[in-house]
């Protein structure tokens, strides 16, 4: 197995089909401003900076109440 370091990874490398998965199954895909993947809404509250994972953050929608996490970008 070979291990590549260089170019680093970003979320500039997903496509639109990879962020139309994450959305589908409910967290916010990398985009500069966040918004809700169920409604749509982008009337959304952060909860944490940090979500399961340091790559994502914990927001809560003002409009449906649902709580999802936002994919950052890096």
């Amino acid at each position: 197995m070979i291990i590549v370091y260089k170019p680093a990874w970003t979320t500039d490398w997903m496509n639109d089909k990879t962020k139309a998965k994450l959305k589908k199954y409910g967290i916010s895909p990398p985009e500069k401003i966040a918004q809700c993947p169920q409604c749509n809404s982008k009337s959304i509250e952060l909860i944490s900076e940090f979500g399961a994972t340091a790559c994502k953050a914990l927001y809560k929608c003002s409009d449906c109440l649902e709580p999802f996490e936002h994919f950052k970008c890096i």
